[in-house]
């Protein structure tokens, strides 16, 4: 199973959420690849899809074709990567990969195409820093011979952690993603 790992800017309630997503994610799209990528900072919903801008000022997002988000290295805190280690659906090994966000124009941008690096995996995006902030970010984008798809959740913490807004699918899906997580991370730790 795929564990994240909580530094001191993360608010443990935030980092709890999270993990259920990335297990109800692995559960339900069963890749053969997963990247897990923790950015410095809250980042909103209009990097999903976001190519890079062009004329200087200009942004454009792509939905036909999609590329990876264009994250500038030094925000990037972390990159791990995954590959399927065996027939069960929760087995994962640790796998070197090149980094995902690299220096580079933003003409190249539009030309990083997330199919250049996966046909069929889960790319995962998570932000820190929700200890003091009390909100965060999860974004994923998909992968499969046949489609290729991307969402943004942003949490807010009130009297506990919730989904204050979710972008490019619907709550209903992002809540039985959390709770088929829950479910799952309670099953691990009870059996």
């Amino acid at each position: 199973m795929i564990t994240l790992h909580r530094s001191s800017e993360d608010d443990p309630g935030f980092i709890e959420q999270a993990q259920w997503l990335v297990t109800g994610c692995i559960r339900e799209y069963s890749p053969e690849e997963v990247y897990v990528i923790r950015i410095r900072d809250f980042f909103d919903y209009k990097w999903c899809y976001f190519s890079g801008k062009t004329l200087g000022a200009i942004g454009v997002s792509k939905f036909c074709d999609l590329t990876l988000p264009p994250f500038v290295p030094n925000r990037v805190i972390s990159q791990d990567h995954y590959r399927r280690a065996g027939t069960n659906q929760d087995d994962y090994e640790t796998s070197h990969a090149s980094p995902l966000h690299i220096h580079q124009s933003s003409e190249a941008n539009f030309k990083r195409f997330i199919r250049r690096t996966t046909n069929d995996g889960t790319a995962i995006w998570f932000s820190s820093g929700s200890r003091m902030t009390g909100r965060g970010s999860f974004m994923v984008y998909n992968v499969t011979p046949d489609i290729k798809f991307g969402w943004h959740v942003t949490f807010l913490k009130k009297a506990h952690w919730q989904i204050e807004k979710v972008t490019f699918t619907s709550k209903a899906l992002v809540e039985a993603l959390r709770d088929s997580g829950s479910n799952k991370q309670l099953q691990a730790t009870s059996g």
